[in-house]
């Protein structure tokens, strides 16, 4: 969080008096401290604010929104939709759209994209983090690095139960990012999943469609569409662990492909779909939600190169211990060290988008006209909606592709 500006308490009356002039509900500046580099005019008249600090000249709040409805909430560069209800809590560089509701003691971070109808309970932990429509969270949630969609309605959505947590840190200190859905819910015609309370997700892991994690289990693979996972109980295993020296990678690496894919198809999704109907108040919120999915992306880039720039030290020491197995990966480890530059590009660069179908653009053109995004979607007809899956897919699928060609044995020598 960037350092507050020192208290200004004659300045502060003055912006909270500008505000109530303007049509904001603010509770009073005993309650509220508005920073002299907010811009006044990004607060929508109709919006009310009742505890809350709010800085930075990136912050929006529209009409409808209540900041800091059960305590006090610090919000700095987020832009925050209509109709949303944030509570107490600490809201750093989020995007959240309309009708959104995060109840209190929140952390959001930087990367976090709350779309639509949304609903977080209490102390929640968000970074780097991608909820789609409808999506519904307990409380006690640490979701950083992740992806997640599913579900078709306010009432058939995905959820995630009270006390789960995505690992997404490792003992070498790699962070890594995980799909649970994909991309093709934003269409609002998948199965929602189910994650059940205290869950843990060791990432970077992909759990499909339809899929059932029960309470308490941890998951350290991928999970199929209409499936239900339950942890088997296990002996413990217990072998040699060395921090510097890596075993394979490709499995994760390919998973972080697909991460990026997906988020490369929901930016085009915003770029060649919700811009390009949107109303105009509605249009710096859809380019924030962008930049959060670029923000993203420059993250998991950033943390594979940093995994690569690790491999030289792993090969030196692998070679000294005499193992088989570990010296067999050295190849693989040289491809990646070669290929850094273009691993790098893959991920960072948007690979260019074919046109959306026109079937599905003329048929979303007609529904918007007469209904918000959501409700567009909604009206789509099937042959609209798999054309648009199609679309999606087909540019999720071009980082991961690229990937294991890097992975192919021929370029493995």
């Amino acid at each position: 969080m960037p350092p507050i500006e020192p208290y200004d308490e004659t300045g502060n009356h003055e912006r909270v008096a500008k505000l109530r002039d303007a049509g904001v509900d603010v509770w009073g500046p005993e309650r509220v401290y508005v920073c002299a580099d907010v811009k006044l005019e990004n607060i929508e008249a109709g919006a009310a604010i009742h505890h809350a600090t709010l800085a930075g000249g990136d912050l929006r709040i529209g009409r409808g929104t209540r900041i800091g409805a059960s305590g006090h909430a610090l919000l700095s560069d987020c832009q925050i939709g209509r109709d949303v209800e944030l509570g107490a809590g600490s809201y750093e560089g989020a995007t959240i759209l309309d009708g959104a509701r995060v109840r209190g003691y929140a952390e959001l971070r930087p990367g976090t994209l709350l779309e639509e109808h949304v609903d977080a309970a209490h102390d929640v932990a968000f970074k780097n983090t991608l909820l789609t429509a409808n999506v519904i969270t307990g409380s006690l949630i640490n979701y950083c690095d992740v992806f997640m969609s599913g579900g078709t309605s306010r009432t058939n959505h995905s959820e995630v139960g009270s006390g789960v947590v995505h690992f997404n840190f490792d003992p070498r200190g790699d962070k890594w990012s995980s799909l649970i859905g994909d991309v093709r819910g934003v269409l609002l015609r998948s199965a929602p999943i189910f994650v059940g309370g205290q869950c843990g997700l060791v990432a970077p892991v992909q759990v499909d469609f339809g899929a059932v994690l029960a309470a308490g289990s941890v998951i350290r693979g991928d999970v199929g569409p209409e499936r239900v996972h339950f942890e088997a109980a296990e002996n413990g295993v217990i072998e040699d662990f060395d921090a510097e020296i890596y075993t394979g990678l490709k499995r994760k690496f390919l998973a972080t492909a697909k991460v990026v894919g997906n988020l490369w198809a929901l930016d085009c999704w915003y770029e060649q779909v919700r811009l390009a109907f949107a109303d105009q108040d509605q249009k710096p919120l859809y380019q924030a939600a962008r930049n959060q999915l670029a923000a993203h992306v420059s993250e998991r880039a950033r943390r594979l190169i940093k995994i690569i720039d690790k491999l030289g030290r792993s090969i030196e020491k692998s070679s000294q211990t005499g193992n088989a197995r570990l010296k067999a990966l050295h190849a693989e480890h040289r491809m990646l060290i070669d290929q850094r530059r273009q691993i790098e590009n893959l991920l960072m660069t948007k690979p260019p988008p074919p046109e959306p179908p026109r079937v599905f653009l003329d048929a979303y053109e007609a529904a918007r006209a007469d209904g918000n995004h959501l409700e567009a979607v909604q009206e789509l007809d099937d042959t609209a909606a798999s054309a648009a899956e199609s679309w999606l897919l087909t540019i999720a699928a071009a980082p991961n592709v690229a990937m294991r060609e890097s992975f192919d044995p021929a370029n493995i020598q």
